[in-house]
């Protein structure tokens, strides 16, 4: 066979249609870049919708012509394309995908041995190969894992489409001649047959039936099906300081036999190469494999956590299990697993002094995961809240976070693992909103530094939560949020200059569904679109202040801030603030509304006696 320019010479460039769905703006962006890439890189007469629509178009017709005439078909994952591919989306939504998938399925009846030469499944950065339909799952099919949008994260496609394998098989050569085997009659000698080269072969081959990226196949007690299933939970999750305890918790509880044997300290890698690490420990036919258990105990920590992205992890570790139980054992319920999560928010709770200007009445509240309920660190719970300023109300956050020592002693006195402050919110009245609390110094150690470097800072409302119905939606958004992926495309909503006539719509809009759960707002006059969001009962917003949206030194917010996954949306937040290729101005001009409904706080006078003039 000839591969590559010479291959080229004697035909037509390859002629490839990219199917795809319009998830969000950063998704098109990505595929637009693969385009640019398969085109002016790659060499390939590679086609896009969003080129064709330069022109009028029967587009269905115009489809239908892409599919016959292309020599391949990429189909780019992503969760819109999900739906629509499995005929799970709304009527009237996302026609162009549902038309192209109907031709997909006619090319995979009529080619079924060997439809997959010609449709690629393509997995762009950050997205995952459970978000192809349904009728492309299977497993035994090869996907392209695109890991970077460059020249060297395409060479895999290019080599296939181009007829340019990475690997050539060497010609045949002749079958060589061995001399026969002497008689053990006439060389006694040759008895003694080296059993050790006969081992180490018969080790190698065991090794052999290990599948690529992962545990062997039915190893540790799971079949390579299940081993697959929790590579799609697991992969790329990077441990966390209690995931320890799950690893250590699958060896069997503390004081047993078993658990002794758990060995010191923990592998390298993401939580699926763990998971690999216990598979290919010793296990007893009949016993829980180890795998299992770790995925119950890290259900366990997750579903302690407060965000949406833990708790859905949880259910997914949770379903995984109960799938291997089903079909496997044990009969009684696996017990529950003790994983502590030493992990900590403070909330502080400004309230406006009715007669006094620029005077708050604040409090400090600790919640740690797994308690029932907040402690109020500051002011102390025998006295009444204080009166202070915003610089007082900073002294009072500063001295709970240096008493967050204490705050770790358990009910008997003993100190328990040290807290992780996480995050820290502050619950004020739409007038602070804007108040910069990330750019405040506080000095814990030798020096002050900014708190929206070194943590989470985020804003909770107070005005908003408790009139009309606007409880129940910002409640409904939140459930939502915590039952969907961050990604969904529904999730989030930009607002723009373009929408400043029409917000009143969009209201009435978002109130009729629980979804959007995030607004990001890319307005001059921001506040409007802010109230426009809070109005609809929107548990998290984004937006810039008003003080830095006239500085040409700030982007605006969507060149700024990709709103890629709500879910991760603090952390994001967090390490734009310390980006340094942006400016001082720039990181300081966001602002994110994190309003957790599991945990609502009251928009209620914190003492009545304050109130006497």
């Amino acid at each position: 066979m000839v591969h590559g320019a010479d291959a080229a010479a004697g035909r037509s460039r390859p002629r490839v249609f990219i199917s795809y769905a319009h998830d969000d703006a950063v998704h098109v962006e990505k595929v637009e870049k693969l385009y640019q890439l398969l085109r002016v890189k790659g060499g390939l007469e590679a086609q896009l919708d969003l080129y064709a629509s330069e022109q009028p178009q029967d587009w269905a017709a115009w489809m239908r012509r892409q599919c016959a005439e292309a020599r391949y078909i990429l189909v780019i994952a992503s969760p819109a394309y999900k739906r629509r591919g499995d005929q799970e989306e709304q009527d009237g939504a996302g026609l162009g995908v549902v038309w192209e998938s109907r031709l997909l399925r006619e090319e995979l009846y009529r080619h079924h041995l060997t439809w997959h030469k010609k449709i690629l499944l393509v997995v762009l950065p950050g997205r995952s190969e459970i978000e192809l339909p349904e009728f492309f799952t299977s497993s035994m099919i090869s996907r392209f894992h695109v890991r970077s949008l460059d020249e060297a994260g395409i060479e895999g496609l290019v080599r296939y489409m181009t007829e340019q394998p990475y690997r050539v098989e060497p010609p045949v050569g002749p079958i060589p001649v061995y001399n026969k085997r002497a008689s053990l009659l006439h060389d006694p000698s040759a008895s003694c047959v080296d059993e050790r080269g006969t081992r180490a072969r018969a080790e190698a081959l065991e090794g052999s039936h290990t599948t690529g990226g992962g545990p062997a196949a039915d190893l540790g007690g799971l079949t390579a099906a299940a081993w697959r299933e929790l590579s799609h939970i697991l992969v790329g999750v990077a441990p966390e300081r209690w995931s320890e305890q799950a690893y250590l918790w699958s060896f069997g509880e503390i004081g047993s036999t078993s658990r002794a044997a758990a060995p010191y300290g923990v592998p390298a890698g993401d939580l699926y190469e763990w998971a690999g690490d216990l598979g290919a420990r010793r296990h007893t036919p009949g016993d829980l494999p180890k795998a299992v258990a770790f995925a119950h105990a890290l259900a366990t920590g997750y579903a302690a956590g407060e965000s949406p992205a833990d708790r859905q992890r949880a259910r997914q570790l949770h379903s995984w299990v109960d799938r291997w139980t089903d079909g496997h054992g044990p009969t009684a319920p696996l017990p529950a697993p003790l994983i502590q999560r030493p992990e900590a928010t403070l909330t502080v709770r400004l309230v406006e002094h009715p007669q006094q200007p620029e005077t708050f009445y604040c409090e400090v509240w600790l919640r740690t995961l797994g308690d029932g309920r907040p402690r109020r660190l500051q002011p102390p719970s025998s006295t009444a809240p204080l009166p202070v300023d915003l610089n007082d109300a900073k002294l009072l956050l500063e001295g709970s976070m240096r008493d967050l020592g204490t705050a770790a002693l358990g009910k008997d006195g003993r100190r328990t693992e040290p807290l992780m402050l996480r995050r820290i919110e502050f619950a004020v009245p739409d007038g602070l909103l804007e108040e910069p609390f990330d750019q405040w110094e506080i000095r814990i150690g030798r020096q002050g530094r900014p708190l929206g470097k070194t943590h989470q800072v985020v804003v909770r409302c107070l005005d908003q939560r408790w009139g009309a119905d606007h409880a129940a939606r910002w409640t409904g958004r939140w459930k939502w949020l915590n039952r969907e992926s961050g990604s969904d495309e529904r999730a989030t909503v930009w607002v723009e200059e373009e929408h400043d006539d029409c917000l009143d719509d969009l209201v009435g809009e978002w109130c009729e569904t629980d979804h959007p759960a995030c607004v990001a707002v890319a307005m001059s006059q921001a506040e409007r679109g802010v109230a426009a969001a809070l109005d609809a009962g929107m548990p998290v917003v984004v937006w810039q202040r008003q003080a830095h949206r006239g500085d040409p030194s700030v982007p605006p917010l969507p060149s700024l801030l990709q709103v890629h996954d709500v879910h991760e949306l603090p952390l994001a937040v967090k390490q734009l603030r310390r980006d340094r290729n942006q400016s001082p101005s720039a990181r300081a001009s966001v602002v994110l509304l994190w309003d957790d409904a599991d945990h609502p706080m009251t928009p209620d006078p914190l003492s009545d006696a304050n109130l006497i003039a």
